[in-house]
């Protein structure tokens, strides 16, 4: 089993328990958990003793609707959180040096029902040098500037030489099974064969361990940084990245400032 789908299986077993309940049908459960298992999968660190780290702080951002309904439903959320977080290090084999800290802020970038998890490991500092909570208010800041800016290009997948999906979510799966954002009806094709994941507004695409294999460009890849006009093929099912420019945002009032994250 490859990594990611590793961390799949993990976050899967998470919302098993009272997890499932704690979102007030305003968010699925499972792509909670799923964002939080990536987010740990991307920022875990290997320090000097070859030992795993996962990421000690977190960044949930969630659309604002969301944000005030899930204030008054789970006031306790940030904390259920963080324990899941334990959990899922403990069940994944990775060292926490320090309880883990979950943030939960809102954005207005994010649409409805959907959440966005970035995570980063900070090397503890000693109690009385202040350098961790600075480090954690200038990471917040930068992890929100990089969510709320606005996208480059409009992506999307060209199917079957004709059929246009437009690429919305943060992460987008891709196989025979009717459980993925896009299916694909042909039998070479895995149950659950590729994901694309947004980056930095940029998409990767990850081979889940296919049967048939992920090609870009007639490369096998494992992983991928996706171009416009790339030909990715889902062994032997082709299929086009491609995107459209959108036209330049107008300049901020110099009198704006950046919206503050909401403790």
């Amino acid at each position: 089993m490859n990594p990611l789908s590793r961390f799949e299986k993990l976050a899967e077993h998470l919302v098993e328990g009272t997890f499932g309940r704690w979102f007030a049908g305003q968010l699925h459960p499972l792509e909670v958990a799923l964002q939080l298992a990536r987010a740990m999968e991307d920022a875990q660190v290997l320090n000097l003793r070859s030992e795993r780290l996962a990421p000690n702080f977190y960044w949930v951002y969630l659309n604002p609707a969301d944000y005030d309904a899930l204030r008054q439903a789970q006031p306790t959320l940030p904390e259920d959180l963080t324990q899941s977080v334990v959990e899922l290090a403990a069940q994944a084999n990775l060292e926490l040096p320090q309880r883990p800290v979950v943030e939960v802020h809102s954005s207005e970038s994010i649409p409805r029902h959907q959440v966005s998890v970035a995570a980063r490991f900070i090397p503890p500092a000693s109690e009385d040098s202040g350098v961790t909570s600075e480090l954690r208010t200038q990471t917040s800041a930068a992890m929100r500037a990089e969510l709320d800016r606005a996208p480059d290009a409009n992506p999307f997948l060209i199917l079957d030489g004709r059929h246009t999906v437009p690429l919305t979510r943060p992460s987008v799966t891709l196989g025979r099974s009717l459980d993925n954002d896009v299916i694909l009806h042909d039998v070479r094709v895995s149950r659950h064969h590729a994901q694309l994941r947004r980056r930095a507004g940029r998409y990767v695409i990850y081979d889940l361990g296919s049967s048939g294999g992920t090609l870009v460009n007639g490369d096998r890849v494992s992983e991928c940084l996706l171009q416009p006009g790339d030909v990715i093929n889902l062994a032997g099912v082709q299929v086009i990245y491609g995107e459209d420019t959108l036209t330049p945002p107008a300049p901020p009032n110099a009198q704006d400032t950046p919206p503050m994250p909401i403790a």
